[in-house]
């Protein structure tokens, strides 16, 4: 019997909201697969080293505060405090 087959045999004798479980995990897994499958094909890939660090810089700009909006907060010049 094949994997397949004990799958299909496991989940005929389940009630439906369990079997429904089983699938929704299944799909789960596969795309999990597919995601991962995905990463690798783009590591894989030929682009340069420069050319994707270009491409990331600045994507979590805007999660976190600058220098200038952090001064601002606390009301005070650091920079010059710390002398």
């Amino acid at each position: 019997m094949t994997i397949i087959e004990q799958i299909y045999a496991i989940v005929k004798s389940l009630p439906q909201e369990q079997a429904s479980e089983i699938l929704i995990f299944a799909e789960f897994i596969r795309v999990k697969h597919l995601n991962a499958q995905e990463s690798i094909a783009i590591l894989d890939t030929s682009t340069p080293w420069a050319e994707l660090v270009y491409s990331l810089a600045g994507t979590w700009g805007q999660d976190f505060p600058s220098l200038e909006e952090i001064r601002a907060e606390l009301g005070e010049d650091i920079l010059r405090e710390s002398f």
